[in-house]
């Protein structure tokens, strides 16, 4: 079961990547107009008026579902740097008392999912009911799609671990 632990590893890996990528970036959304184009992320906004090079501000008064997005994939973040801290660990022989890391890493991996779940679709939900007129066609980017691309991706890194946890030899006190 080192195969399930060690794609588990590269799987927390890749998405705690895609994660700080997409939180990082400003290509949520894009906004095409007659006028031009502007595209905006969870920290700033740029427009495009086809002539200039884009200008970039940052978002001073942020609605509060872009706060909580905000929050949540940093939230995310956080818990998904501990989960490399505790994957590492599997493989490191010790007693870990009765909830082994293996099980702690997996319950990690679940976590770091759900808060990019509340994020993301507290985002979507948000940003679909927004109003705009017939001229201007707004959609999501991809930035918006790395997001949600780690969702699974954290989701399959815990049943992965568990995974090999649950068929690893053991003695008889680690696993209860």
């Amino acid at each position: 079961m080192l195969c399930c632990r060690i794609f588990s590893v590269l799987m927390a890996s890749l998405s705690i990547s895609l994660l700080l990528m997409a939180l990082s970036t400003d290509y949520w959304k894009v906004s095409f107009a007659p006028a031009g184009m502007s595209h905006s992320g969870l920290w700033q906004y740029c427009m495009n008026t086809g002539f200039a090079e884009s200008q970039c501000f940052a978002v001073k008064d942020a609605f509060g579902y872009i706060i909580a997005t905000r929050v949540f994939l940093i939230m995310a973040s956080l818990v998904a740097l501990a989960l490399h801290f505790f994957l590492i660990a599997t493989f490191m022989p010790s007693v870990c008392g009765i909830l082994g890391k293996p099980l702690i890493a997996s319950i990690t991996a679940f976590v770091a999912g759900l808060f990019i779940l509340i994020a993301l679709a507290v985002y979507t939900a948000e940003t679909w009911k927004e109003k705009t007129t017939s001229e201007i066609q707004v959609s999501f980017e991809w930035s918006f799609y790395l997001g949600w691309i780690t969702f699974p991706l954290f989701i399959l890194a815990g049943i992965f671990n568990h995974v090999a946890s649950l068929n690893a030899q053991s003695s008889s006190y680690e696993r209860i």
